[in-house]
């Protein structure tokens, strides 16, 4: 058995097609409450795990403060909390990717040059 957690597998990239529902009329702050609950969804499961991790081993008669205050990351956590460092990220800018792939596709090359068509045919 491993002494570090094993990170969940990476998920599949899942969008939603169609308009998006808008609660403030002011741009972006839609996207930086959605950041703000995922924080706080992270925040709330570590602080729920720390509690848990500080019961069970007071019940072994270990202070597990001091051992993490003791604790010295060799390269191989390092890297392993910077890939949950990334996938975290990932999931926190989700909303932001999304808008902006559709951004990208409703102003791609094809739909500038189908816009330079129709000025030049007089469709628009």
């Amino acid at each position: 058995m491993s002494d570090t957690p094993e990170l969940p597998r990476p998920e599949l990239a899942r969008t939603v097609r169609g308009k998006r529902p808008e609660f403030f009329a002011t741009e972006g702050v839609d996207e930086v409450l959605s950041m703000v609950l995922v924080l706080a969804q992270e925040l709330h499961v570590v602080r729920e795990r720390l509690d848990t991790a500080e019961r069970v081993m007071s019940r072994h008669g270990i202070d597990l403060a001091a051992e993490i205050e003791a604790l010295q990351p060799d390269d191989a956590l390092l890297r392993t909390r910077e890939q949950a460092l990334q996938d975290f990220y990932g999931r926190l800018f989700q909303f932001s990717r999304q808008r902006r792939s559709e951004l990208e596709h409703k102003y791609s090359d094809r739909t500038y040059r189908e816009t330079l068509e129709k000025v030049a045919t007089g469709d628009i």
